[in-house]
Parts: structure tokens; sequence; C-alpha cells
């Protein structure tokens, strides 16, 4: 499965290497991959340098700096598997569809949406009956996470605080 990485922003120096804005919450995750998909291209990977949001790039069969610049405003996509994601991060098509249950043993829903706000993502569900119900993804709240299984663990006690019933 490919994922959106993000958009080459331009070429950097004369020797073909790409500048991308990189869509991930650190471009870092983006080391170890080997293949950029580039449009209908693919090209592998011979040099990769992450630095804040934006990774550099040397790819193959780009050698200079007119060939870069062809690449300029295209969004690249990688392998997902490729993607050096930390322990307790996950990615938001990983979340879609999981069942939201309280260690209570109470089904609350299923995952429709994952809103990312500053402060913490919001979980939106919608339980059996179709109501929406959202609820932050705080450490407090969430007490385990299965991409797997699809279910995702609530604390039954923390998460009747927070959560957001809409009529």
């Amino acid at each position: 499965m490919k994922i959106e990485a993000g958009k080459i922003v331009k070429a950097q120096g004369i020797k073909g290497e790409v500048k991308i804005n990189c869509y991930l919450d650190d471009s870092a995750m983006l080391k170890d991959v080997k293949r950029l998909y580039v449009g209908s291209l693919t090209y592998n990977v011979q040099k990769i340098r992450c630095d804040g949001a934006f990774c550099y790039v040397m790819l193959e069969g780009v050698s200079d700096r007119n060939a870069a610049e062809n690449l300029q405003n295209w969004i690249v996509y990688v392998d997902k598997s490729g993607v050096n994601i930390p322990s307790g991060r996950f990615f938001v098509t990983d979340l879609l569809d999981c069942i939201v249950v309280l260690n209570s043993g109470e089904r609350v829903g299923k995952v429709v949406d994952v809103l990312q706000y500053g402060a913490a993502d919001v979980f939106v569900c919608k339980d059996l009956n179709g109501q929406t119900i959202s609820f932050p993804y705080l450490n407090d709240v969430v007490v385990s996470v299965n991409t797997e299984t699809k279910i995702i663990t609530a604390d039954a006690k923390r998460f009747s605080e927070v959560v957001v019933y809409e009529d």
C-alpha cells in the first residue's frame, strides 16, 4: 500500500537532488525508504537526508538540475511498509474502521474519522444507532490500540469525562 508522503518543492543544487516537503509527523520516518513514486513513475532512492520538515533526495535517473526541476510540485508516495513509524504512533488509515470499546466491556462505536488538531487528535465514531461520538486521543483515555484486530480500548471513567455526543 502506498501513502502520500510529501511534495517536491524544488531542485536542490546541480546534481539532481530534490527537496521534498514531508507530510509525515517527522521527516526522519522516511530515512530508510528505498523507492519513491512520482506520478506514474517509480524512482529508486540513491541517497536521502532529512532535516526538519524536509527531505533531500537523490533519485536514480535524475542526474542534473533540469531533470530535478521537472519533478517540482509533484506529490510523492512511498510504500507504507518502508516508513519507520515509532512505537505508539499510527497512520490515520489504520485507525479508520477500528471498533472502540471501553475497558468495562461496553462498545462505543466505529472510528469514521480522525481530526488532527494541535493539542490532541480527536477520534470521531459512529455508534450502532448512527449517533456521532467524539473523544480526544489522550494517554489517560486510550488504554490500547491494536490496528491488526481493529480494536481500540478506552478507559471507561476517563472516557465519560471527555466524550462529546452530537445531537
